[in-house]
């Protein structure tokens, strides 16, 4: 006898015993042993932040990861299901800087490196058990032996290793240039850390600035900034080359400017126009240093115009003022070989090489500018603007652009080969390879790499203090090689302990102070978690590149860009073979998910109430695995767990009714054979063809699209098959049981990747573990089908004309108000013809006495008792009118509907027999009387009796 199927089923209790399941067996260990010697599939799992409990975003990533490898695990793969923990950088720094109340970085070097860095650690892990929890809810596997830590030693090692090879390629270089900087948290960002933040709304001053020109006192050039605090480092004034300027009067002085902004600029004012300059004109001429404290540049070529491609008419003046704090305007400077210099320290502070704003942080330095070159007469004009600014992507504060050391990774060089290995990617989606991907490799900028942080991989430089030698170090035992000293751990303070001397030039070589972009660390996955080269050489190789890595859309300019980069600049290869990404949930009205708003359901209510499997089945059936929006609310669970589980679970049941009262025991998963029913031979072929739609889909890693293929062969099982086999089922028919039996096993192997609960719990009520032999239906392999016979085809095609007929004919039903259960006497058809088996369904499924395709339309058209309807070519006409004799047999139907409820209602099983009292109406009286054994019959009752109401005796 098979284990008995709960008749209202909780699927969250059901995912829990499940869960114990797999732990009493340890089942992914158990897996990994059953395949140890079958070829392996790699992936790469991209390493969390475990400093936060988990969210939704997660559960997304997650369910990617794990569908894939459990696909290629029923494969008949190797799958090394490894898991990833990002341990360092600002963000781990930012949450311990948050938690002990620290404003800026200089807290932390009062409070201590050292302690600092161990609560780094320790937060780091704050969260690992909950997360393993949540993965195990989630129906997650993962290899608790297959772990990496991007803090390990060995994985840091590895980096080591990676740099060093990279400046010996000349692929890494020290460079001073404008880069991208957080005031909060005090150091560089990369270009990809910048896109990471995005940008917002930002309200800030703007100022038109007065420059008096040398050799025409009175002669201003006018020039417009938002950012007033660079006013004190102007250098030069900037033209566009095919820009027309003008020069203009008003009150006694004159002006100039973009012609194209003269209207803008000097709206209201009554000014006159005095000539026309082109930038040629202005190239040179020299102006007067509004501040003094540069004025000594003047002899570097300073203070004086210049043509430069950035000056622009979109807004301001068409004059562009030069500071050292643009990057466009760097690379001026760097043309003219003009020196620069920073008078803003690390958290963005005016320090003493500006004495007059010396303290202020750059933003509190704006209204005291504006009021002393209001002072010294060069303000022009002022006001607010609000503009999209860059946003640190951990601290949410805005971007400056600074002028920094830092060590640089040479992109640029080697672009035009991650363009070439970029082209051998599968993305999903697809215009990511040439779009989003593709356009941003095209620009790539070289990646600042230098870190002025604390809990982070050191960037393994010593330089000599007294002769500049530096000396880049590629192993631990390297370091203890030229050091005579033994590294106990690799971050700082301790690693900046280590020092020697230079005996033979003198002075001391010291570590360089900084560590490395912590997306380095990530883009480090594919050697360092195997700490490569000092050990795993054969098995890198074999797990280089890997197969399929599964992300969110951020990361196609994160985790998939520096992986990209380092995979290139070390191996020349792209790590990776194909890609998915996911997009972003939203609220039910299209918003960002915000904890701030509850907008969204919390995560714990939503596996509270529904479970993990239908969770994932929405995420899989949404758009978000092809890296689009899908918007979230617990309707939309709800509609999946009414539509597509419970209808799932009632197939299971009935067959586990009626196979548990026929003692019917089955042997394996034989495909039955010398079908005859055609309903068999249908649902059999259905099968076939969702197995091959499945297979194509996932073996293209398109996901959306193989799961929204379950569904509808679920539905057609249910429907129709199971409702047109009903008969047969109740009396024990071998073959409709085996048939049920074949496709439900089918339905859960084919389910088992994408809901792992379900699935495992239909092949123990299917008696799959003892005729399968195997614990677990993810032990099992995955259903294979041959391609469709022409017979098969032609049977599908058949089958689908017959549903649309069927689908019209009740259409018209419900246009006319005619319940389905109200027989009626003829259906005609017209552009269709259908064979005597398929006649036979309409009949039932219609409820019509007669199918007819042989006639003239246009008498039926003008007759009115005919109703029409048409659909791609179908033609259908129903006769409406209700005899006598098909009135009393609606009202038997109806009866019999209502019996068999109240059966339900009072739980009676299949075989119990009652007797019944029903209302005695005139139209039941007539029934009973004309059909009375036939409905005893259809509803398991021994006497039906007349009486007030619908009742049990």
């Amino acid at each position: 006898m098979l284990k008995e199927v709960a008749s209202v089923p909780d699927f969250v209790d059901l995912e829990k015993q499940i869960v114990d399941y797999w732990a009493k067996i340890n089942a992914p260990q158990k897996l990994k042993e059953l395949r140890a010697n079958a070829p392996e599939k790699v992936y790469y799992d991209g390493p969390i932040t475990a400093n936060n409990m988990p969210h939704y975003g997660h559960v997304v990533a997650w369910t990617l990861k794990d569908i894939i490898p459990r696909y290629w695990s029923m494969n008949g793969f190797f799958v090394s299901r490894n898991m990833g923990w990002d341990c360092q950088g600002i963000p781990v720094e930012y949450e311990v800087e948050k938690q002990l109340g620290f404003k800026n970085k200089k807290d932390v070097e009062i409070y201590g490196v050292e302690k600092f860095n161990q609560l780094c650690r320790e937060s780091v892990l704050k969260y690992k058990n909950a997360m393993y929890d949540y993965e195990a809810k989630v129906g997650r596997w993962f290899d608790e032996g297959d772990m990496y830590f991007t803090m390990d030693s060995s994985f840091i090692e590895s980096i080591w290793w990676s740099l060093k090879e990279l400046y010996t390629k000349g692929l890494l270089y020290e460079g001073y240039k404008v880069v991208a900087y957080s005031t909060r948290a005090g150091t560089t960002l990369s270009t990809h850390e910048v896109s990471e933040g995005g940008y917002k709304d930002v309200e800030d001053p703007f100022i038109t600035v007065k420059f008096e020109l040398v050799k025409e006192p009175g002669t201003f050039v006018l020039a417009w900034t938002t950012t007033p605090w660079t006013i004190p480092g102007n250098l030069l004034l900037a033209v566009g080359k095919n820009i027309e300027y003008c020069k203009v009067a008003l009150e006694g002085f004159k002006y100039i400017l973009a012609k194209e902004r003269l209207a803008e600029v000097f709206k209201g004012k009554d000014y006159k126009l005095e000539g026309n300059l082109s930038s040629k004109d202005l190239e040179g001429l020299e102006y007067r240093p509004i501040f003094d404290y540069y004025r000594e540049k003047t002899q570097e070529g300073c203070f004086k115009i210049v043509i430069a491609s950035h000056a622009n008419t979109e807004e301001g003046t068409g004059v562009v003022h030069l500071a050292p704090y643009g990057a466009e305007d760097f690379e001026v400077f760097q043309d003219l070989g003009i020196k620069m210099f920073d008078y803003l320290d690390d958290t963005a502070t005016f320090t003493s090489e500006i004495p007059q704003y010396q303290g202020l942080f750059y933003k509190d330095a704006n209204s005291k500018i504006i009021n002393d070159l209001e002072a010294k007469n060069a303000l022009f004009a002022t006001g607010k603007i609000v503009h999209r600014m860059p946003i640190c992507w951990r601290t949410g504060t805005p971007l400056i652009f600074k002028p920094i050391k830092s060590w640089y990774v040479a992109v640029t060089k080697i672009k035009q080969r991650m363009m070439e290995e970029n082209q051998k990617v599968h993305w999903v989606p697809e215009h990511l390879k040439d779009g989003y991907s593709g356009g941003w490799i095209e620009n790539a900028k070289d990646w600042a790499l230098s870190r002025s942080r604390y809990w982070g991989t050191p960037l393994p430089v010593w330089i000599n203090d007294k002769t500049g030698q530096k000396v880049f170090i590629g192993s631990f035992a390297e370091l203890k090689q030229l050091s005579g000293m033994e590294l106990s751990d690799p971050h700082k303070p301790f690693v900046d302990q280590i020092t020697w001397e230079d005996k033979v030039n003198g002075g001391t070589f010291k570590r360089v102070a900084d560590v490395i972009d912590v997306w380095y660390d990530s883009g480090s996955v594919p050697f360092a978690k195997l700490h490569y080269p000092f050990k795993n050489k054969e098995l890198f190789a074999k797990k280089f590149p890997a197969e399929y890595i599964a992300e969110g859309l951020d990361q196609v300019h994160l985790w998939f860009y520096v992986m990209h980069v380092l995979g290139v600049a070390l191996f020349d290869r792209i790590p990776y073979k194909n890609v998915v990404t996911n997009g972003m949930m939203l609220s039910k009205v299209g918003e960002k998910l915000s904890k701030s708003k509850k907008n969204y359901p919390p995560l714990d209510d939503v596996l509270d109430k529904f479970g993990a499997d239908i969770l994932r089945f929405f995420i899989l059936q949404s758009p978000l695995v092809k890296g689009e929006s899908a918007r979230f609310y617990d309707e939309a669970l709800g509609d999946v767990k009414k539509e597509f589980f419970l209808t799932l679970w009632n197939c299971l049941k009935y067959f586990n009714i009626y196979a548990n009262l026929c003692s019917y025991q089955p042997k394996d998963l034989q495909e039955p054979s010398n079908l005859e029913n055609n309903l068999d031979i249908w649902i059999v072929s259905r099968l076939k063809e969702t197995i091959l739609e499945v297979r194509e889909n996932l073996d293209k890693y398109y996901i959306m699209e193989a799961t929204r293929a379950l569904k509808p062969l679920v539905i057609d099982l249910s429907t129709w098959y199971i409702r047109r086999s009903r008969d047969r089922l109740k009396n024990g028919d071998v073959n409709a049981l085996a048939v049920l039996h074949y496709v439900l096993s089918n339905v859960s192997l084919l389910l088992a990747p994408f809901t792992p609960f379900i699935a495992e719990e239909m092949y123990e009520v299917l008696g799959l573990r003892e005729a399968r032999g195997l614990d677990s239906v993810h032990f099992d392999l995955y259903p294979v089908a041959k391609e469709l016979m022409p017979q098969e085809k032609r049977n599908l095609d058949k089958m689908k004309i017959t549903r649309s007929v069927v689908s019209l004919a009740l259409s018209i039903r419900t246009v006319k108000g005619i319940k389905v259960r109200q027989p009626l006497s003829a259906i005609y058809l017209a552009g269709v013809k259908l064979d005597s088996l398929y006649k036979d369904l309409v009949i039932d499924e219609a409820n019509i006495k007669n199918v007819e395709d042989g006639f003239e339309e246009s008498k039926l058209l003008t007759d009115l008792n005919f109703a029409f309807m048409e659909d791609k070519g179908i033609k259908v006409y129903l006769d409406t009118s209700i005899t006598d004799e098909l009135r009393i047999e609606g009202t038997a139907r109806e009866l019999v509907r209502a019996i068999q409820d109240l059966r339900k209602e009072k739980g009676l099983t299949v075989n119990q027999k009652v007797s019944i009292t029903y209302p005695n109406t005139p139209e039941n009286l007539l029934a009973v009387e004309k059909m009375g054994e036939e409905i005893k019959q259809k509803v398991g009752a021994t006497h039906l009796l007349a009486g007030d109401n619908l009742d049990l005796v």
